[in-house]
This record gives C-alpha cells, structure tokens and sequence, in this order.
C-alpha cells in the first residue's frame, strides 16, 4: 500500500489531527503544512506543521509515515530534520511525529538516537489503535489503514456515519475512498 501520499492528505486535509497526536500542541493551534524538500540530497520530508502566527514556542513538526521495515530509517529522519533546519535556518523548536504499523517493523538501531526520540518524537503505533473504539474521527481514519481486511468495511461505514459538516463529511469520504482503494486495489 502506498501511503507516503495517503498520509500527507490525511494532514492536508484534517490538520488538526496533529494535536491529537503530538502532546502540548494546543487543539486551537493553526498550522500550515507542506511536504519540503531537502535540497542537498533531494530528499522530500513526508510532512512538516509550520505554525500560523507569532507564537516562537510552537514548534515546527516533522511528520514520517514509515509502513515497512527500513533498517537506516532513524538515521535518515534525523539527517533530513537537520538538514532542514540547517538549510532555511530555522530558529524555532521542532519536533517530530512517526507513524509506523507496528512495533515489530524492523527500523533499525535506536540507541544513537535514543536522547532525541526519547525528548523530542512521538511514535504512534497504527496496531495501538486496532483493539481501540474510543478514538476521535481523525484517529478511527487512522486505524482503517491496519485493520484486518475483513473489519475494513463495516468501520470505515462506521467512520461515515459519525456527525460533522457537509464539508467535513465530504473530506473524510474522500480519505475513506483513497483507504480502501489502497488496501483494495482490486476493487
């Protein structure tokens, strides 16, 4: 399943969900959000919250959705961190958000890094939210990605049926179409 795309318009479209995902930024928070390259090696970051307004303490937020094992996948997040911040000079804190399937994924040594992930990165764990049915609209979109194939369906129609705007309605549907025809190419 690609989900490079599918994540960044997961953020595009429902930028809010980074409040409920990184601890200590303020639900009201407005970001833009953008998915930059990194000229020296051309590397693209899967996704960046740049905050709206003057507040200096909002940090910027690197955002990597990792679905398949990838032993050097610390050290190129960290590279590609640095070299942004190194690049357009940034001179407010960052933080980071990791999206990966499971806790089993294969990603490599993280003791370099240990400082960095321990202080500054939030894991979420896809599979966590599997057994869950307490989760905002935002992370039940979240959990269609991971879910068995047979419980797909009938979550996603769950997902749907909750209540919200004409245009968020319209926004969520458009996700839940580009899930399941990812998980479902068949289809």
């Amino acid at each position: 399943m690609k989900t490079d795309k599918l994540f960044y318009r997961i953020f595009l479209w429902q930028p809010e969900l980074i409040a409920e995902l990184v601890p200590g930024i303020p639900m009201d928070c407005q970001f833009d959000y953008s998915a930059p390259v990194v000229k020296e090696q051309e590397q693209r970051i899967d996704g960046l919250f740049t905050p709206v307004g003057d507040d200096p303490d909002l940090p910027l937020v690197f955002v990597e959705a990792q679905m398949q094992a990838d032993r050097g996948f610390y050290g190129r997040f960290f590279q590609e961190v640095f070299m942004y911040l190194r690049q357009y000079e940034v001179s407010r804190p960052w933080r980071g958000l990791l999206i990966f399937s499971s806790r089993s994924q294969g990603l490599g040594v993280e003791t370099p890094y240990r400082l960095l992930l321990d202080n500054l990165v939030e894991r979420l764990y896809l599979e966590d939210l599997i057994p869950r049915s307490d989760l905002s609209p935002n992370l039940a979109l979240l959990r269609l990605l991971v879910l068995p194939e047979s419980e797909t369906p009938e979550s996603a129609r769950n997902l749907l049926n909750v209540e919200a705007s004409e245009e968020v309605f319209q926004r969520r549907l458009d996700l839940v179409e580009s899930i399941m025809a990812s998980k479902f190419p068949e289809l």
